[in-house]
């Protein structure tokens, strides 16, 4: 199965993604039959790796980069941004969004009250010392407020706090153990018409699955939530489309038959028989 479209790609602006040009990922994408690739550089306005995202100096130099692209691909290439969800910020979050024309709007949380859980050490001290219950209702409970800021398109890797969560937690881990808060995240996705995303960089985590768990994936269809995107979460033009495929295969899984994909921030439905080959 080879999936051709991928709506998470990091290229150099993201400060994680060094070498990782725009000319290089066409290529890439030409090459293994893609139709349309989302470029999702970090955007990240405060923390400790604020600068590892891109600055809003260079917003517009990022978008012409892609726009010059497109003249010599055929591959569609859509400009979004993976946002990182910070409360104190949200009003310079939205002056700055609403100023670009934009394709598409991912939010993230990798800072949760001060800690950062994609980092090793910070994803220990965040878990470390409590019952995983209370620690998901503060994770959740900040998704939720990213949800509900309205502005995001959808939301990405929805149980991102997975990735280092076995340095603290040994084990496997169900979603029954995600506590109340996630219905509430649940409930304002919703609510505010917000997506969510699978993401099958957990392979290259090391825990072996996408992003959500399975039994998050049938709380959200069972729920009627129905905007979905997936992206591999590359951050080298080597790694385009990655396991996307697990993705597509964990979506059908549970009784999709639809995903999304944006352009303008506008969603359009597409089947899944029509996003592989």
């Amino acid at each position: 199965m080879q999936v051709i479209k991928d709506f998470h790609v990091h290229e150099h602006h993201s400060g994680d993604a060094p070498g990782a040009t725009v000319t290089d990922y066409c290529r890439v994408a030409e090459e293994r039959g893609f139709d349309e690739i989302c470029f999702t550089t970090h955007f990240i306005i405060a923390g400790k790796d604020a600068n590892n995202g891109l600055h809003p100096s260079l917003i517009s130099e990022y978008i012409d980069e892609i726009e010059s692209a497109q003249a010599s691909t055929s591959v569609k290439l859509r400009i979004g941004l993976e946002v990182d969800y910070f409360p104190e910020a949200e009003a310079l979050l939205s002056s700055i969004l609403d100023e670009y024309p934009l394709d598409f709007v991912l939010g993230s949380l990798h800072y949760i009250r001060g800690f950062d859980i994609g980092d090793r050490a910070g994803s220990v001290a965040f878990f470390g010392g409590r019952k995983i219950q209370e620690c998901l209702e503060t994770y959740y409970e900040g998704w939720r407020e990213a949800v509900e800021s309205g502005l995001f398109d959808v939301m990405a890797h929805p149980d991102y706090f997975r990735k280092y969560l076995n340095l603290s937690r040994p084990g496997p881990l169900s979603f029954s153990e995600y506590g109340s808060t996630v219905y509430e995240a649940i409930d304002a996705l919703k609510a505010y018409k917000v997506g969510f995303e699978v993401n099958p960089s957990g392979y290259r985590h090391g825990i072996g699955d996408c992003y959500p768990i399975l039994g998050f994936l049938r709380e959200l269809k069972s729920e009627g939530i129905d905007i979905i995107t997936i992206g591999s979460d590359c951050h080298s033009y080597t790694k385009l489309g990655e396991r996307l495929e697990e993705a597509v295969k964990r979506v059908r899984e549970v009784g999709y038959s639809n995903i999304s994909v944006f352009e303008d921030r506008r969603r359009r439905g597409i089947e899944l028989e029509k996003i592989v080959k």
